[in-house]
């Protein structure tokens, strides 16, 4: 594992401080703080503008996957929709990391805002003249991936320039929370909506967040998220700046075990979730209020369990709870591959959420506090880039395997994948296992 960072948090908003003596002790870390986070305007305005525009993201995933799979009846069709918004995160993530860096992260974050919310208004008025072919839906789709990975890896990149390394991880939790509330109301609400109304009324909603987070972001200081000068060096070249983030990341022990596991999880994950819309309907036998309910959960334990991580410190046990998480999500994707019971099914969904806050919140802040800030859009992207490099085939194995045997034997799989790759890493990752920051 590699020596830690002394990063530089330029453009960040300085913390209070309790004024030192000459011969004052060294200051004991402050417990984490929701409310202090909050009181930093500009995560204040992020959080916000996430917390709109991810309000129609879930509404429109039930809209677009139901409408998928009741025009075409195919299973592989959903499939390939999920693959479709996949593939920018592998084809794309590491090469978007460099630009992040390199341009100023408030206008990334405003202009791809705007850009996606007018394709998913195009995509709108697509359905209302009935010319949404499902070539048509895998390229918008495609699109809003690539917009959807650059506000990721912005976001992410942006946080540790908006608040102080104490309340990274409160930060994380929070940015976690609202993506979770989000989800909960957005699937559920989605679901409803759909059986009620049809596609075309979430899809616009979509359309509208997207515009309304842009006028959020454009409240932010044009000084947060400027990109930090070029160390000498390294070239204006995009070569030499991508390799700098590639070599930081093959340096870290840490960050290459946490690649490597985390390919084959992601691989095991997506094959579940690519499926969340045939497991409601085949398997359950119940709607598209079902397949909202079941998304629903995931985030509702989600946010349980982003309560509860944002107020423990994690210094010393990501490692060991990115391990303990994951045996328990394996054995939670292979409950639900046995499951016929709506109601156990929706609990197993919560307990994943719980597990996958407890597991990713601590990663991300672990991150964010090891690497330097001029470095964050590259090795974010390049992490991003190679665990989910498996997750398009994911989706696609699943829709295929769904088509030859059952839905719920690829569950069953996907859950022994997990545990059998988390028994592995226990032994052979001793660096992930035990980092701290």
């Amino acid at each position: 594992m590699g020596e830690r960072s002394d990063r530089r948090e330029a453009n960040t908003v300085s913390e209070p401080e309790t004024p030192a003596t000459a011969d004052s002790l060294p200051s004991v870390p402050r417990p984490p703080s929701f409310r202090r986070a909050l009181a930093h305007r500009p995560f204040f305005l992020l959080w916000t503008s996430q917390l709109v525009s991810q309000s129609g993201d879930f509404i429109f995933d039930v809209a677009l996957l139901w409408l998928v799979l009741q025009t075409t009846g195919s299973v592989f069709a959903v499939s390939l929709v999920v693959v479709a918004t996949l593939i920018p995160v592998v084809l794309l993530g590491p090469v978007l990391g460099v630009y992040v860096d390199r341009w100023p992260r408030r206008t990334i974050l405003l202009l791809t805002n705007l850009g996606e919310g007018v394709l998913v208004a195009a995509l709108s008025g697509l359905v209302l003249t009935h010319q949404t072919g499902l070539t048509v839906i895998i390229v918008i789709v495609f699109a809003l991936g690539v917009g959807g990975q650059f506000v990721r890896i912005t976001s992410n990149a942006m946080v540790p320039q908006t608040v102080g390394t104490t309340d990274l991880g409160t930060a994380n939790s929070l940015l976690s929370f609202s993506n979770s509330t989000t989800q909960v109301v957005g699937l559920s609400v989605g679901g409803v909506v759909v059986a009620l109304f049809g596609v075309d009324l979430p899809i616009t909603y979509d359309a509208i967040t997207f515009f309304v987070a842009a006028l959020i972001v454009m409240l932010m200081s044009p000084t947060i998220g400027r990109p930090e000068p070029t160390p000498a060096g390294t070239g204006p070249r995009f070569a030499s700046q991508f390799s700098e983030g590639v070599r930081y990341v093959a340096r870290q022990r840490f960050l290459v075990e946490l690649i490597a596991l985390g390919l084959v999880v992601n691989f095991a994950g997506n094959a579940v979730f690519a499926l969340w819309a045939p497991y409601a309907d085949l398997v359950l036998h119940g709607g598209a209020a079902t397949y909202g309910l079941l998304g629903a959960m995931i985030a509702v334990g989600a946010i349980v369990g982003a309560i509860v991580i944002g107020k423990v410190d994690t210094r010393r046990t990501a490692g060991k709870l990115l391990f303990a998480g994951n045996a328990g999500v394996g054995a939670l994707m292979i409950g639900l591959g046995v499951t016929r019971s709506i109601p156990l099914a929706l609990a197993e969904s919560f307990l994943i959420g719980v597990l996958l806050s407890v597991i990713n919140i601590p990663l991300l802040t672990l991150v964010q506090a090891k690497v330097p800030s001029r470095l964050m859009g590259r090795v974010m992207s390049v992490l991003m880039g190679f665990i989910l490099a498996a997750a398009p085939f994911g989706a696609y194995f699943a829709g295929s395997l769904a088509s030859a045997t059952s839905v719920g034997f690829v569950y069953v799989a996907a859950g022994g994948i997990v545990i059998a790759t988390d028994a592995v890493g226990v032994v052979a990752m001793r660096e992930v296992r035990n980092v701290t920051y």
